[in-house]
């Protein structure tokens, strides 16, 4: 049996959509998911864990939640130590490109110190690397298309990678049912600009300054040190430290084939 956290998320949906697929037993987690857990809940946690042979574990986001990296600690605490507790031997965990800082990345920043709690386990763990999520985009697509414009303080002409978080489930998925690889596994689709991701949502793209972009996220409700986090991981990406091997196999999906999914029928 595997157990799934973010069982009803972007990631962890696709993952145990696959592995259902390929008749693996599958414990899937989330806070409104089949089994229902808080990943701060450590009792929760190990039940959820409880006879797993592996394990798909990440740190749900919590945009709206005070004290975004102390939040965050506190998951990463309890996944940690009831993986340990119920003695999992292989874990695949979700973490990002940038985590091998340990500051300055905004809100990698608690990937980093995921990644270092994950490492003392005694189990084979891979942890899988994306750059930014295509999904990343939706929570404002509703005023991208309303307006035609997407408002951001990324340069516009740095390049990112980024990827579909349906083909980071597959890879997830095909390293749960193989459990062979460990250590990094970069999971990248495109290395893109801002500008050329919202082209695809036919959209443009504006850089507007840091202080526009923190008064428009707090007269929408979002904590201060989320808004601060949110600017610190832009910097981090125009500073042009963001790195990575380009060693793996590239995912599949495109910025335009995304898109045209959104609007695909169901």
């Amino acid at each position: 049996m595997i157990t799934v956290l973010g069982a009803t998320g972007n990631t962890g949906g696709r993952v145990a959509q696959r592995l259902a697929e390929a008749g693996v037993e599958v414990r899937g987690v989330s806070r409104r998911g089949p089994v229902q857990a808080d990943a701060t809940d450590r009792e929760a946690m190990a039940r959820a864990f409880d006879g797993a042979e592996a394990a798909y574990v990440l740190l749900p986001l919590s945009l709206f939640e005070v004290g975004y990296h102390a939040h965050q600690d506190r998951m990463g605490e309890a996944i940690t130590e009831s993986l340990r507790a119920a003695g999992v031997p292989y874990v695949v965990a979700l973490s990002s490109l940038g985590a091998e800082l340990p500051s300055g990345t905004g809100f990698l920043t608690s990937l980093h110190r995921q990644e270092q709690r994950l490492a003392t386990l005694d189990a084979d763990v891979l942890f899988l690397r994306p750059g930014l999520f295509f999904e990343s985009f939706l929570p404002g697509l509703e005023g991208i298309r309303a307006t035609g414009v997407h408002h951001d303080t990324i340069d516009p002409e740095v390049r990112l990678p980024m990827v579909a978080t349906r083909d980071i489930g597959d890879v997830a998925a095909a390293a749960l049912r193989g459990r062979r690889d460990t250590g990094v596994r970069e999971v990248i689709g495109q290395e893109i600009t801002i500008p050329q991701a919202v082209a695809a949502l036919g959209a443009t793209y504006q850089r507007i300054p840091d202080a526009a972009l923190q008064a428009a996220f707090l007269q929408a409700g979002l904590p201060a040190d989320i808004t601060e986090l949110h600017l610190e991981m832009n910097a981090f990406f125009n500073s042009d430290r963001i790195a990575w091997r380009g060693t793996d196999p590239r995912t599949p999906t495109t910025v335009e084939q995304w898109a045209q999914a959104l609007d695909a029928p169901v």
